[in-house]
């Protein structure tokens, strides 16, 4: 029995992600999300580096569109070319995909293989908290999404339905609306101040002891906006939450403040990277954040003030509480 051509670049596509994930992830004993891109491909694996152990892939080609998926599984008739539906479920999202059976003999092993679109679906789906269920027929597993949404950045970004879906930042985060002027106002329907209004921006209002600020649920950034799924108000008062804002817009970064709780900011979206700024010094200076710039993942740049001079740079350890510090 041979393998369909699709097939056999998505397994080289995991097996290829083992093979050049960077050190830090091949010395993880316990199978998670692991990701990468390489000559024109991406792929999204739950499994465990540098070994044979790959449960479930995602895996395309730059500009696609879609995604191969694969799953090791054997459905009730584990016969090569059989069609069984493939269910993923995380939150209330459930994305259904028609998968075809591949027999490998020679392994002794079976894969359901389809095609599904990377989408916001996916992507939200991706970015959800808790557990991906994995349902077929009667059987079922659970992976944990913990570093998911970041392990399919590469995915994301690379393999995107069009040019200007693929240079999207994905990220999760939230932050509050404080700038000022009609540009903080507004919610637009895309990257740029000349994109269609869409909704008005709520304005601050009083909260527990002073004034507090809509906020806003973050899912990507791109040429210093930042693309949103909501935004509420009243959390900060002794009133029921509002929910201002669903759907999809863009707000300017420059409108966006938040915490940041690390002693640095960074150059790069990277553990590893150079240090741009220590406020570690002994010096009684605040690092106040006015804008941010762009997100990586579970990364955020931010500018701010420190002292007297203006400073800009990376960090993942943020807060978007108002009036306390984040767990």
């Amino acid at each position: 029995m041979t393998l369909s051509t699709c097939s056999s670049v998505a397994l080289r596509a995991m097996l290829a992600a083992s093979l050049i994930l960077p050190t830090t992830a091949m010395a993880q004993d316990n199978p998670g999300w692991h990701g990468t891109a390489y000559e024109g491909m991406a792929t999204l694996f739950y499994g465990t580096p540098q070994s044979d152990h790959a449960e479930l892939s995602f895996s395309c080609e730059a500009g696609s569109g879609t995604a191969t998926f694969v799953f090791a599984f054997a459905p009730i008739r584990a016969v090569d070319g059989v069609e069984v539906v493939v269910t993923l479920e995380a939150g209330d999202i459930s994305l259904p995909i028609q998968t075809t059976g591949i027999l490998l003999e020679m392994d002794d092993q079976f894969l359901l293989e389809g095609q599904v679109p990377l989408d916001a679906q996916l992507t939200d789906l991706l970015g959800s908290e808790g557990v991906l269920s994995v349902f077929v027929e009667d059987g079922s597993a659970e992976y944990s999404l913990d570093g998911a949404m970041e392990a399919a950045t590469d995915l994301l970004e690379t393999c995107g339905q069009d040019a200007d879906t693929a240079a999207i930042e994905i990220c999760e985060f939230d932050a509050w609306v404080q700038g000022s002027g009609p540009s903080a106002r507004v919610i637009r329907e895309g990257p740029s101040a000349d994109a269609a209004a869409i909704a008005d921006m709520p304005g601050p209002y009083e909260g527990y002891n002073d004034i507090a600020y809509p906020t806003v649920s973050i899912t990507g950034s791109k040429d210093g906006w930042f693309r949103i799924d909501e935004v509420t108000t009243d959390r900060y008062a002794d009133r029921d939450l509002i929910v201002a804002f669903t759907g999809e817009g863009w707000v300017p970064g420059k409108a966006l403040a938040l915490w940041v709780e690390s002693p640095v900011l960074l150059e790069a979206p990277a553990g590893d990277a150079a240090i741009a700024i220590n406020f570690s010094d002994g010096s009684h200076n605040l690092l106040t954040v006015d804008r941010l710039y762009a997100c990586h993942g579970n990364w955020v740049e931010v500018g701010g003030t420190y002292g007297d001079g203006r400073v800009r740079g990376w960090s993942r350890d943020i807060c978007e509480s108002q009036i306390t510090t984040c767990p």
